[in-house]
Formats: structure tokens, sequence, C-alpha cells
């Protein structure tokens, strides 16, 4: 994994409350002109998804080593991955705007889902009932399937109208689950957005009138 790739997703806060929101998240702004794509290559995705903790660091150097060996299909997955990212973003955002998802996304979503189910399988755990891999598939195999996962059960939960966008000061456009008592959670933060909408407040009230 090049070096450079995770001082940028260290700086990647978490703050979606779900997998496939954070996931999501890895563009930031995600409105504006001035966005910055977090994963601008497989060594950033590597990086995000250990951050995530989808991958160990040993998944992650195998993750790398494959790259090296195989890298057709490593950039065929990254691909994949940017558009996944896409696809949810357009389907989450519309249930926050109280739109339809568009069909073409729900059905691409259903075909990664169907095809992540058709391989794991379910095993008993110390802590419960998990989805397990073939010992033959790899990190490659494995490091989407738990973001496809979570998008699906968060779809299909009374969850799902408790996502929010967060509007910044029409700089943001983050997604995140509101799961506080209240649901009037308004901000992906209230250290960055938050602070910051705060601050625009208290400079109008203080210079009303000059």
């Amino acid at each position: 994994m090049p070096p450079e790739s995770a001082p940028q997703i260290d700086a990647l806060e978490i703050l979606g409350e779900r997998l496939c929101l954070d996931f999501i998240n890895t563009v930031d702004p995600h409105v504006g002109s001035r966005q910055h794509d977090y994963l601008a290559s497989f060594a950033d995705l590597v990086a995000w998804s250990v951050r995530a903790g989808l991958l160990t660091d040993e998944e992650a150097s195998a993750a790398t080593r494959i790259a090296t060996q195989e890298p057709d299909r490593v950039e065929a997955l990254f691909q994949h991955a940017i558009l996944l990212r896409e696809t949810l973003y357009r389907i989450f955002t519309a249930l926050v705007e109280r739109r339809a998802p568009d069909s073409e996304d729900l059905a691409a979503l259903h075909g990664a889902y169907a095809g992540v189910v058709g391989r794991a399988r379910l095993v008993a755990a110390p802590d419960g009932v998990v989805w397990r891999w073939p010992a033959t598939s790899d990190a490659l195999e494995q490091m989407l399937a738990p973001i496809i996962r979570s998008a699906v059960e968060l779809l299909t939960s009374p969850e799902a109208e408790r996502i929010k966008v967060c509007p910044g000061l029409g700089d943001c456009g983050w997604l995140f689950l509101d799961a506080s008592k209240s649901g009037r959670r308004r901000w992906c933060s209230m250290g960055s957005c938050g602070s910051r909408a705060k601050m625009r407040r208290y400079y109008a009230r203080t210079h009303a009138g000059t």
C-alpha cells in the first residue's frame, strides 16, 4: 500500500453511523465544485477498508499483493466500488428527499446483494450467527460485501426514515443516520459543520444593523 494513501484516509471522519453511509461519505464535500474524492486509487480503497474495520492489516497486505499480480482484476474491482458508492448515494438521497429511488439503481444493488448472499454462508459464532466466506475466497471478494449488506439492511429497515443529509453551509451533503433520541440531529458533526453554522449565526446577530 503506498504510504501516501493512509494519511489522507486517516483524516477522513467516520460520522455516518452506518458502514454504507460512511462509504458514501468518502467524497468530501458531496456537493459543490470543490469535491475531494478520498478513494482516488485502489490503495485508498484498501486503506479505507482497514480504517472502517473491513480488512485486517494482514488482509490489506494480501490485497496489495494481489494488486501487483492481477492488476486487471483489481482495477475492475476498484471501478465497481466507485460505481457502487455513487449508486448508493443516489438511492439514499432519493429516500431523504422522499422520492422513489431509480429502478435501475435498485436493480444494481439487488444484483450485488444476490452475489454476496450466493457466495457467503451463515454460520454459528460465539457472539451469534454471522456471515462467513469460503476458505477459497480472498480479501478482494470480501472487501465490498459488508458495505452491500449494510446498505440493504438499512434500506429495508424503519431506520431508513432517519437518514439525513448534512446541509453544512451549502457545502457538505454528507449522509448520516440520526440515531439521537430526539431525532433532531441536523449536522454530520457539531465540531465541523455545526460549529461553522453556529459561528455564522453569531456573526449575523452581532453585526445586525451595522
